[in-house]
């Protein structure tokens, strides 16, 4: 019972503090015929609570502050690179002659919006968009890693992805390694 009465009390004080007040803008008339809202704003003689706020109730009488909700989801104009990733590691092959474990390509996955199109470059210095290829808005590339260094080397290569078109172009980068684990010749033990 004992925690019911603060509730109690904060429900009497947010009711008594929904009386709305209105004011006129100057040279506006405040009569009920002017103003769909003058019958709900006139205050009345003798305040009686109600059994439930009154809808022109405002959050300044709650004495919490007031915040604009923020949107679900931005709407932001021109283009955008949704996303740009690996779905699949590249890996370099291993084994003997006999018992050799083929190589894994890389696969990147993109997908832009607000753009016409898509330009995709590999391992390019001067960031000029498309010197790999020219892509679509969304889609997925595979490409074979040599794994012609030495056993141990590791083989590294950067992947661009480019919009084209829509606006202000923009792009997102991927630097994907493996690393040569054999040579692939048999290895004969001494004897």
């Amino acid at each position: 019972m004992t925690s019911r009465i603060p509730l109690l009390l904060l429900g009497t004080l947010t009711l008594s503090a929904c009386t709305p007040i209105v004011q006129a803008a100057p040279g506006s008339s405040t009569s009920p015929s002017s103003s769909p809202r003058a019958h709900a704003s006139s205050p009345s003689p003798s305040p009686s609570p109600s059994p439930s706020p009154s809808r022109t109730h405002s959050k300044k009488a709650s004495h919490k502050p007031s915040h604009s909700p923020s949107p679900s989801h931005s709407t932001v104009s021109g283009p955008r690179i949704v996303s740009f990733k690996v779905i699949q590691k590249p890996k370099c092959a291993e084994g003997t002659a006999v018992f050799r474990a083929p190589a894994v390509d890389l696969i990147i996955a993109w997908k832009i919006t607000g753009a016409d199109s898509g330009a995709l470059s590999v391992d390019d210095p001067t960031h000029t968009p498309g010197t790999y290829s020219m892509v679509g808005t969304e889609g997925t590339e595979s490409f074979g890693f040599s794994c012609a260094g030495g056993v141990g080397s590791v083989e590294t290569h950067k992947y661009d992805i480019y919009s084209v078109g829509g606006g202000t172009q923009k792009s997102k980068s991927l630097t994907v390694s493996a690393k040569v684990l054999d040579d692939g010749r048999e290895t004969v033990a001494p004897k």
